[in-house]
């Protein structure tokens, strides 16, 4: 059995995350493995190290990519709903969409696969649709409910703006003009791009912007810690902080010098710099690790948790019974930070530098990892957190695959 896995859009370890353990369950049961990714780089999660190769029956390939708006002020373009992202984007222009719904098309002639599989690769899911049986996979924020309109990303706004609504039926009618001159079956809504014949958002729903309109049934993301349990404010480090960013975070260093600045007991974890920026950047009190540090042991004994807003730290810091102070990097961060938010535990400061200004951002740092009621919040809304069974997920999604692909599942080698 051929399977081709395509990752079309969005940054990061997630995507890998989620289609590493398929790849490998499948790869165990004696499918061939294709790699079509759009960060060709993270294939390392996949290859020797020591030989910088991919294992047997691994083979990696390139994919027809979209090219991200690279002017700073598009950064400022509303973005409600999926459709005015993809409109941001280009995929509203004619050619651009034709081009690559045939380069998809070039990579199954040549792949020839008995399923496709797709994290947030609508293009993909497109271009398979009634040729080659597809299952798509992703987290809450990159799998919009099919089958309906667009709704809100943002899970606190009720309706869409007028030009969220007109960028929908734009590209849709779009998308169903390049398949009509192709012959091939039309999409009844927008947000079927982002869906295969079977679908598995693996979320919770403490996180999921469409919870309330997500009718599917939801499997527990692979990534998740499951070994974290809170710890009692006499087991907690004095004025401890666990600080986790990327390098190229816009306020990391916002963020760093107010919790130099604070006198708090911070460790720290910055993903991307070197062991000698690490030692370079730490001090006696504000502590850099070169390597990731493992979130069971650091969150349950720190008084606050800062970071980013990535959607693993996230319900591992709620896991941990850990207050959190979270400034996001992008539109998925905030959404997640604003659900966890919800929770009672957790500040979310989207634009620090405007609402926190000079030492004020100190200042409510200190207040937040020392404030016991907080504390106390926290902990208890640690019982929210249902994960369920991820290995029982990933199991039903194998099945999922060879029903698709019309084969018997066999046992493990």
């Amino acid at each position: 059995m051929r399977i081709l896995f395509g990752w079309e859009f969005g940054a990061g370890l997630g995507h890998i995350n989620r289609i590493k353990p398929i790849a490998r369950a499948l790869r165990e049961r004696g499918a061939e493995i294709f790699l079509a990714l759009q960060e060709t780089e993270r294939a390392d999660g996949f290859w020797d190290p020591k030989t910088g190769k991919l294992p047997d029956g691994y083979h990696l390939l390139p994919i027809p990519r979209w090219n991200m708006p690279s002017d700073p002020k598009a950064r400022t373009v509303p973005t409600h709903s999926f459709a005015d992202v993809l409109n941001l984007i280009g995929y509203g222009n004619e050619i651009g969409l034709a081009s690559r719904l045939e380069a998809w098309s070039g990579l199954f002639a040549a792949v020839r696969p008995d399923l496709v599989i797709g994290d947030f690769s609508p293009t993909m899911n497109i271009a398979a649709r009634g040729r080659i049986p597809s299952l798509t996979i992703g987290n809450g924020y990159t799998m919009p409910p099919g089958g309906q309109a667009m709704p809100p990303i943002r899970p606190w706004q009720e309706s869409l703006e007028k030009f969220s609504r007109e960028h929908e039926a734009k590209l849709l009618a779009t998308i169903n003009k390049m398949l009509r001159l192709r012959g091939e079956e039309q999409l009844p809504y927008l947000s079927d791009a982002f869906h295969g014949d079977r679908s598995f958002p693996l979320t919770l729903s403490i996180v999921d912007p469409y919870a309330a309109h997500r009718a599917e049934e939801t499997v527990p993301p692979f990534n998740m810690p499951t070994d974290i349990t809170p710890l009692p404010k006499d087991q907690r480090t004095a004025d401890g902080v666990f600080f986790y960013m990327p390098h190229s975070h816009p306020l990391l260093k916002l963020a760093m010098d107010a919790l130099k600045q604070s006198g708090l007991q911070v460790q720290a974890y910055i993903s991307g710099i070197n062991a000698e920026s690490a030692r370079k950047n730490s001090t006696a009190r504000f502590r850099i690790s070169p390597t990731p540090l493992p979130f069971n042991e650091v969150m349950p004994r720190a008084r606050l948790l800062v970071h980013h807003g990535g959607l693993s730290t996230a319900v591992a810091g709620t896991m941990a019974g850990t207050p959190q102070a979270i400034l996001p990097w992008n539109l998925e961060h905030l959404v997640t930070a604003k659900r966890i938010e919800t929770l009672g535990a957790t500040r979310v400061l989207n634009n620090p530098a405007k609402e926190l200004p000079g030492k004020a951002l100190t200042q409510f740092l200190v207040r937040t990892a020392r404030d016991d009621g907080f504390l106390e919040t926290a902990i208890a809304a640690a019982r929210s957190v249902e994960l369920g069974s991820p290995e029982a997920g990933l199991q039903t999604i194998v099945s999922a695959c060879f029903e698709l692909a019309g084969k018997t599942v066999p046992d493990r080698p």
